[in-house]
């Protein structure tokens, strides 16, 4: 086991929705054409989650020879990015509940308490004052502002930023961990993160559920900017140039 999970200090991010979709139409939940997997396997998006697994940090943790230093800042931005994403989700929940959609508005409020949660026991672990205390980087504070645009433009939308994060992450570990050394200080991350081929997530459920072939247009774009934020957030952690979002898209 590497000292990354051994250590009481290897909090685990929030980023993953945890919900329960079992309200979901058996039919809807199982149907064969996916909204998500037309958004991840887009072309576009195949060129920036490609980019994202051959960035310096994800390469680094799978050959093992990433700067501690490096991770340890990764998951520090991490944690700042959750310390400044509250106040978007639970705008978007209000927003949501205003607007007679109650699922919505509770995958919103039931995320913003995985963060304050999270940033509870982050305080409390590395004895912080307080969450001012992180202060963000660039691609983190890319993140947050395009997640709190949304949240104040079409509340509906921000579960779409959610995405990539969440398909992203088990794809890379699922594409890297048979290559990965289990004696790897970062083996954890691939293994924690490695797909589960037989179901989807439950944030896939619930979009897929609740979007129409008339929200693809849309949702593509932003889901594009949010992979690109995933992108630049590895990128940050090693101190790659940031790509900006129009460069996948001449």
């Amino acid at each position: 086991m590497s000292r990354f999970r051994e250590s009481k200090r290897n909090l685990k991010t929030p980023r993953k929705v945890r919900f329960n979709f079992d309200f979901l139409p058996q039919d809807t939940v199982q149907k064969e054409s996916s909204f998500c997997q037309d958004l991840f396997n887009n072309e576009t998006s195949v060129k920036i989650r490609n980019a994202a697994k051959e960035s310096k940090f994800i390469q680094g943790m799978a050959s093992g020879i990433l700067d501690p230093d490096d991770y340890g800042g990764y998951m520090v931005q991490d944690a700042a990015y959750c310390f400044n994403a509250v106040g978007a989700f639970d705008h978007a929940a209000q927003q949501m509940q205003v607007k007679g959609k109650p699922e919505f508005s509770l995958l919103y409020r039931v995320q913003s308490e995985s963060y304050k949660n999270y940033n509870q026991e982050f305080v409390k672990t590395w004895r912080l004052k307080n969450t001012e205390s992180v202060v963000m980087g660039p691609a983190a504070e890319m993140y947050v502002g395009y997640e709190a645009a949304l949240s104040r433009q079409d509340a509906k939308y921000l579960c779409i930023a959610m995405l990539p994060c969440t398909m992203l992450w088990p794809w890379i570990a699922g594409e890297l961990i048979d290559s990965v050394d289990p004696k790897n200080p970062y083996y954890g991350w691939f293994d924690d993160n490695k797909p589960d081929p037989k179901h989807k997530s439950r944030l896939e459920k619930f979009v897929d559920c609740f979007f129409t072939l008339e929200e693809k247009e849309k949702s593509l774009l932003i889901f594009h900017e949010g992979l690109v934020n995933e992108l630049n957030f590895f990128r940050d952690a090693c101190d790659e140039t940031l790509y900006y979002y129009s460069y996948f898209n001449v």
